[in-house]
């Protein structure tokens, strides 16, 4: 197993309308079917799938509390901070800093996907994504989710940064606007070197 699909976000306060009002991203709409077929797609072809989620806590700097540019939103233990109910979230493994790597590498819990907390934009920034990854041999990352231009951007700039292969699924991420996910697709193609994908009924291309 050398690749990863990271699934960005997909949570209710962003993709599912009722929770966060501020932050739902109506054009996640558009894009169910499309990350539907992406996650069966990864197990089909052996990729470990880890779902990086916003669980903000009151002290985050990115609140408006402590000086950020957002109100509370997706707050650790809250349903705004669970997967949206139209992704698979049975039997998700939570990866936190308090169970090590060594303790999903058995076999039994090597096809299970995994739930990794973020207090930022990034899944990387002080979290054990990294770790996990190279613990896993992956190299490569494929990566989809909300919202393009802020929380998937930052997860592949970080990719980038570690020296991992970065593929966006541009049909599987939604932004608040057309022309702010298409300026965020051409970021990411022309500064991390980011294959441009899309997903279909026959697979990625």
């Amino acid at each position: 197993m050398e690749k990863a699909l990271l699934l960005v976000d997909l949570i209710k306060g962003f993709g599912q309308e009722g929770y966060d009002k501020n932050m739902y991203c109506k054009n996640a709409e558009g894009i169910r079917k499309n990350l539907q077929q992406l996650v069966e797609y990864a197990n089909k072809n052996n990729m470990q799938i880890i779902y990086c989620c916003d669980a903000h806590e009151k002290e985050d700097p990115e609140l408006k509390g402590n000086g950020g540019p957002w109100e509370e939103h997706c707050m650790k233990g809250t349903e705004s901070s669970e997967i949206v109910d139209w992704l698979p979230a049975k039997g998700l493994l939570k990866l936190t800093n308090e169970n090590s790597n060594d303790k999903i590498g058995g076999k039994e819990d090597h096809d299970k996907a995994l739930r990794i907390d973020k207090r930022t934009y990034s899944g990387f920034y002080n979290t054990r994504l990294d770790s996990l990854l190279r613990y896993k041999g992956i190299k490569e990352v494929y990566i989809a989710g909300l919202v393009t231009s802020i929380c998937v951007q930052h997860t592949a700039a970080d990719a980038f940064f570690r020296g991992y292969k970065v593929n966006v699924v541009e049909n599987g991420c939604a932004d608040i606007s057309r022309e702010k996910h298409e300026t965020a697709i051409e970021y990411m193609k022309g500064n991390y070197a980011a294959s441009i994908i899309r997903i279909n009924k026959d697979g990625l291309h």
